[in-house]
């Protein structure tokens, strides 16, 4: 009888880890990843194009993110007479703090740090986040293109992506 329960009680702590184990990969699959789109309009009203803004695995600051995604896409349109479907973000300023004092650039690392210390807002560390991702992809994405063109080495290409990396991470 108290091998029966033994095998019982193993039976049900199995099952309770693999219910936690599968509860805890739901959570990081649905928690920190989103995304939106807006469309950019005529003066009649009419969509003219649009914007995608969306993170993943992105646990502060993460509709900041999109937000300034979304401005970084839509403000030339803007500029240029033409309006957002999301009119609410052109009330927001999508300015970045300055970057510490000693330092060139923002980074991930930096801004966290900032934003533990309640230097920077949640917003501010969102958009900051988003804005070094986008210098990211403006030096890796073109890299990539010009390796598969042959246009570059792996050799230079791993050392632009290195740099990159630096510049985004702070690591």
């Amino acid at each position: 009888m108290a091998k029966a329960l033994n095998n019982t009680y193993l039976r049900n702590v199995q099952v309770m880890h693999k219910n936690f184990l599968i509860m805890v990969l739901l959570g990081s699959l649905l928690s920190g990843c989103s995304g939106r789109e807006i469309d950019i309009l005529d003066r009649d009203g009419k969509v003219v194009g649009g914007c995608y803004g969306g993170a993943d695995w992105h646990f502060y600051g993460l509709q900041d993110t999109i937000d300034y995604q979304l401005y970084t896409c839509f403000k030339e349109s803007v500029e240029q007479g033409l309006t957002i479907s999301d009119t609410s973000l052109l009330n927001k300023d999508f300015t970045l703090p300055p970057v510490p004092k000693g330092y060139n650039f923002w980074n991930k690392k930096l801004a966290m740090h900032h934003f533990r210390k309640n230097n920077i807002t949640e917003q501010k560390l969102g958009y900051i986040l988003a804005a070094i991702e986008l210098e990211y992809m403006k030096v890796v994405w073109p890299a990539e293109d010009d390796l598969a063109d042959g246009k570059i080495s792996q050799a230079e290409f791993d050392k632009l992506e290195k740099k990159a990396k630096f510049i985004w991470h702070g690591e």
